[in-house]
């Protein structure tokens, strides 16, 4: 056996034992009710690239077979470090350049498209390993079916890019490449399978400094800016790579360099320019109670949870709070007897003590229909054993205010989640009705509402966001369309554990500030929570897992951004643009072969 060999099989072992262990350990812990941290993380790595190189493709074989396994690998990684927490966005722009250079290979190569789709599987599964692990801290299917759906999302317009580029010009292959992925971003934010945390725009949240001009483009700005970036760092290469050296560095300092300085110049000039005028302020205290979702949160009597709950309320409102923030599913409400709703009472109790005071509080509701009134479709069935009574409710992730007079307004959560909220494709996809219980979910999903709206609060408008939604730019403008002047997110963000997930949930959400320059309030369960500015600025965070109470002030105005006006525009003209290329390909393909058998070319 050659000594590249042995150096595999070596790899091999500890790569699969690290899987092995990893998932062991994770048993042991779900039997003793201890979190997972970063055991996923290495679970699913060693898993992926242990099978890979035994099944053959690794560093230590042919000059092709390091290149398919290590530059796909190099590119996953360089993503990764370009998400929160760590503060390199810029670095993504060197993300597709291994894909782009592995995808020059003469066509007439033999085993080519083979080679293609699994070059993006490896590139693409393990950005989402490394970036999206902490998804399996809630369900371990979650986070399978989390990274390996998404990876195959993924490969669908990297597949359309090479498809295209040998058929329609090199010219216009950059256009092609940049296109197809801003759409499949754009698209992957309106379906029920939506997953779009790693919208390529989000990677700047680790730096709010250098997206400020998201305001005019949204996170979609910031995927062309990165992804215009991979194409010229790519030609650089390519140029350097074919002993071209002089156009390289040409192409280096008069495009690849312009192209990252001149936004980023544009972004501190309006870091620095926009100051903080008089506008109105609302003083608020957001909420930090501190339930572990796991194995306290809902398995705690909530009469427990209740008085915790309501000695912090009533603490910041001693303390001068005009609104007081609860995070989502703080409170379990029975909508259909809302009036006598015991949890309702005691808070609208303690409320009517200090006159004008308002509270805002994440719900886990439900409706049990009366008969006459069924709507057919959020609608579960509940059979009671032995009598066969049969009950139709409904259930939500909502958001209600409660005052004096008790609950006056609702909101019902919007964007859910696939699998733990919504069944997506039900109609279709009814044989995964298991995967879904498994997840959490449930078949029917949980009520929507079609309109977003503002709460009217203290004389102001509102938006009351809740957890998911805080992700998706060109949703939240449903809200300003109601008036409202500020950004209230309630979350739980403790399924994760201490791991990157609830800080890219934090900083992803901070992009709304700049983009609508509204200032937001957050209230998390188990943290992080918080002020976030109009730059995106994180002011009074809390730490995670601490029962805080933190009150400021939240700023107040109607100021209406481009991003607001128009919306995801980039994402719409892409769209257009991907259509535009698909249907051109044949007819300048037939073209092209026609001159070549005419001997024009």
């Amino acid at each position: 056996m050659s000594r590249g060999n042995i150096f595999r099989w070596l790899i091999v072992i500890v790569l699969l034992a690290m899987a092995l262990w990893s998932s062991v350990e994770m048993w042991n812990r779900f039997e003793n009710h201890v979190l997972w941290g970063y055991l996923p993380l290495l679970c699913f790595f060693g898993f992926w690239n242990g099978t890979l190189m035994a099944l053959g493709l690794h560093p230590f074989g042919s000059r092709e077979k390091r290149q398919l396994f290590l530059w796909p690998l190099l590119g996953a990684v360089a993503l990764s470090l370009s998400f929160p927490p760590f503060p390199f966005p810029v670095i993504a722009m060197l993300g597709f350049v291994p894909l782009l250079l592995l995808a020059d290979a003469p066509r007439t190569e033999r085993g080519l498209k083979k080679k293609w789709i699994i070059a993006g599987y490896h590139c693409f599964i393990n950005w989402n390993i490394l970036t999206t692990f902490w998804v399996a801290n809630t369900a371990f299917a979650a986070g399978v079916v989390a990274i390996v759906v998404n990876s195959l999302f993924m490969l669908v317009p990297w597949l359309l890019f090479l498809y295209s580029r040998h058929r329609i010009g090199f010219i216009r292959a950059s256009f092609i490449f940049i296109s197809f992925w801003i759409t499949f971003e754009f698209l992957h934010h309106r379906w029920e399978l939506t997953w779009p945390w790693l919208t390529l725009g989000n990677s700047l949240a680790s730096m709010p400094f250098i997206a400020q001009w998201y305001e005019f483009t949204g996170t979609l700005g910031g995927s062309l800016w990165l992804l215009a970036g991979n194409w010229w760092a790519y030609l650089v290469v390519k140029r350097w790579r074919e002993n071209y050296r002089s156009s390289a560095m040409n192409l280096l300092k008069f495009r690849l360099l312009p192209w990252i300085l001149v936004p980023m110049v544009c972004s501190a000039w309006l870091y620095f320019s926009i100051q903080d005028g008089e506008s109105e302020v609302m003083t608020v205290a957001v909420i930090q109670p501190n339930f572990e979702p796991h194995y306290e949160k809902f398995e705690i009597p909530q009469s427990e949870q209740i008085l915790r709950m309501v000695g912090q309320v009533e603490t910041a409102l001693e303390r001068g709070a005009e609104v007081v923030v609860l995070p989502e599913t703080s409170l379990r409400v029975d909508l259909h007897r809302v009036e006598s709703d015991e949890r309702i009472l005691t808070f609208a109790s303690l409320l009517r003590g200090y006159p004008g005071r308002s509270l805002i509080a994440g719900l886990n509701s439900i409706y049990i229909f009366r008969e006459g009134e069924i709507d057919p479709e959020f609608l579960r069935i509940h059979v009671q054993p032995g009598t066969g009574d049969t009950t139709y409710w409904e259930s939500h992730n909502s958001v209600g205010v409660i005052d004096g007079d008790g609950l006056t307004q609702l909101y019902y959560k919007s964007k859910l989640v696939p699998g733990a909220e919504i069944f997506p494709f039900s109609d279709y996809l009814f044989f995964l009705e298991d995967l879904v219980d498994q997840l959490g979910g449930s078949t029917s999903g949980l009520r929507t509402q079609e309109e977003r709206t503002a709460f009217s609060v203290q004389g102001h408008r509102l938006a009351p966001v809740i957890c998911y939604e805080s992700i998706f730019g060109d949703f939240h403008r449903g809200y300003f369309d109601d008036g409202a002047e500020a950004i209230v997110i309630m979350t739980n963000d403790g399924w994760w554990d201490r791991t990157p997930g609830h800080i890219q949930h934090l900083k992803f959400g901070a992009l709304r500030a700049i983009e609508f320059r509204k200032e937001i309030a957050r209230s998390a369960n188990t943290g992080i929570s918080g002020f976030i500015d109009e730059k995106g600025r994180i002011r009074l965070p809390t730490e995670y897992e601490e029962e805080a109470i933190v009150i400021d002030e939240l700023k107040l105005n109607n100021r209406e951004t481009l991003y607001r006006k128009y919306g995801d525009y980039i994402g719409r003209l892409a769209t257009l643009l991907s259509i535009g290329f698909l249907l051109m390909i044949p007819a300048v393909y037939a073209k092209s072969q026609m001159e070549k058998k005419s001997g024009l070319r």
